[in-house]
């Protein structure tokens, strides 16, 4: 099981437009936190992991803290999480912006923009309403995955969350196809902020924190990659 990242990905700007810090963790906590930020003049602040293969099956686990400062009213969108397509086919269209899937703040929800090959399309996209800002800042939310990444209709995927001391509760279960079978690999995966490009509309500087990043194989189990340790509090 993979419990590392692979790289930090710093969009155009450099270092004084967006940043990726570690925060030291607190007295008798281990766990390692990753601050993203991102000012007006940048664009992404993200952690990259190692790329899946299709067909094959795997288990995630991740965590993410919204600040209190997000609106409901804010402009723009922020996208937290990626299951990249990249380099994607030539001249594949997706439907619901980016390459790939990902999840984002749309407005004043969390959506999950789920894109894979359709029935009779190249590109279907579905939106799964994950939950309100208003519910999850100021707290640790807690992600947990299972999915199968194929164009074929046996692939499943499976979406758990758990925001604060409550209980995980299933957000999406989807039978049939998840991905393409005629792209170059499976999905990585990306945690943090991505806001398109450097002018991106709304509040700037934006911040996201993350942690607990797991990676599990078709062996793996939900235990194993479910977020677990106490996780700092965050004065944003």
């Amino acid at each position: 099981m993979t419990t590392t990242v692979k790289r930090p990905e710093i969009g155009k700007g450099g270092s004084a437009c967006q940043k990726l810090a570690t925060i030291s963790p607190a007295k008798g906590n281990g766990q390692k936190v990753f601050k993203h930020w991102v000012d007006r003049c940048g664009e992404r602040s993200e952690m990259a992991t190692k790329k899946t293969k299709i067909g094959e099956t795997y288990w995630y686990g991740w965590s993410m803290f919204v600040p209190s400062t997000w609106k409901n009213t804010d402009a723009g969108f922020d996208i937290v999480n990626q299951f990249g397509a990249f380099p994607s086919k030539k001249g594949r269209r997706y439907k619901c912006g980016g390459i790939g899937s990902k999840i984002s703040r749309q407005g004043s929800n969390f959506i999950f923009d789920f894109q894979r090959q359709g029935n009779s399309v190249d590109v279907e996209c579905t939106k799964f309403t994950l939950a309100k800002v208003s519910q999850l800042q100021g707290q640790w939310t807690d992600f947990v995955m299972h999915v199968k990444w194929t164009g074929n209709r046996d692939g499943f995927l499976k979406l758990w969350m758990k925001t604060g001391n409550g209980k995980y509760i299933q957000k999406i279960n989807h039978r049939g196809a998840t991905f393409w079978n005629d792209e170059g690999t499976g999905p990585y995966f990306k945690m943090g902020l991505y806001k398109g490009n450097p002018n991106f509309k709304g509040p700037a500087p934006r911040s996201l924190y993350t942690a607990e990043y797991r990676l599990g194989d078709a062996n793996s189990s939900f235990k194993q990659v479910a977020p677990r340790l106490s996780k700092q509090k965050i004065a944003d």
